[in-house]
């Protein structure tokens, strides 16, 4: 039974263009990489990716969980149906971690396309080195993990905002200080939207041997990390269950 609410979520975004949104941070993070002048001379990828990271991971990462949320509610809100929706013999668990699984799907889809991206980028640069797929994958992987927190807050508020451009403006809102939170060693690793930045530059920086991230303790990111995973998707999920819809 399961099985067909995920199929069902999917097929609410067969028409929703969802491919051009999944490849719309890979892309322009690619557009970036060709025109970065970083250059770092001993390592011949490292400063075109550390570019491209920056800008995936402080901006564009964190507001596309946001609109993945928004989207995978949208049918809903837009067409009134969460009363029918909510009828359907399948608890409504089952319905919450179906939309979860589906943006986690989306978000992976996002991230390989990056990894690939990163590969491109350096191959139209001319590039002569080895592409640094390990590395490169190190840090994807982790900024894979590290959105997972914000996927269940954006969910929660996606289910709770009951519009599509809700929760998308509280998204655009939040991302933005990202960049100047994460410098912050107390705020950085508390606020979910910093979260990708933070472990996505940490995660290259430990893979190539260094310790140039934005984190000064990695297990306390982590701490958070999962703290918060556990305390937004109960939230969300109680909060859904408990919902009165009308």
């Amino acid at each position: 039974m399961f099985s067909n609410v995920l199929k069902s979520e999917w097929l609410k975004l067969k028409h929703s263009k969802v491919v051009f949104i999944v490849l719309a941070s890979p892309v322009l993070a690619t557009i970036i990489g060709l025109f970065s002048t970083m250059h770092v001379p001993e390592h011949q990828w490292l400063g075109t990716i550390t570019t491209m990271i920056l800008a995936h991971s402080a901006i564009f990462l964190p507001l596309l969980t946001g609109v993945f949320a928004a989207l995978i509610c949208r049918h809903e809100h837009s067409g009134g149906s969460w009363k029918q929706v909510l009828t359907l013999p399948v608890s409504r668990l089952q319905i919450y971690f179906a939309k979860f699984i589906v943006i986690l799907f989306l978000l992976t889809l996002t991230q390989t396309a990056f990894l690939i991206a990163t590969w491109v980028a350096g191959t139209l640069k001319g590039f002569s080195d080895p592409f640094p797929f390990v590395n490169v994958l190190m840090s994807v992987g982790v900024g894979w993990l590290a959105c997972l927190p914000l996927i269940a807050l954006q969910l929660w508020l996606a289910t709770m905002l009951t519009s599509f451009a809700g929760p998308s403006v509280v998204n655009v809102m939040l991302t933005f200080p990202a960049v100047i939170i994460a410098n912050s060693p107390l705020f950085g690793p508390l606020y979910p939207w910093a979260h990708p930045l933070l472990g996505m530059t940490q995660a290259l920086s430990y893979s190539l041997g260094g310790d140039a991230g934005f984190l000064d303790s990695a297990v306390t990111f982590y701490v958070v990390m999962i703290s918060s995973l556990a305390l937004f998707t109960v939230v969300g999920s109680v909060h859904f269950q408990r919902r009165e819809w009308v």
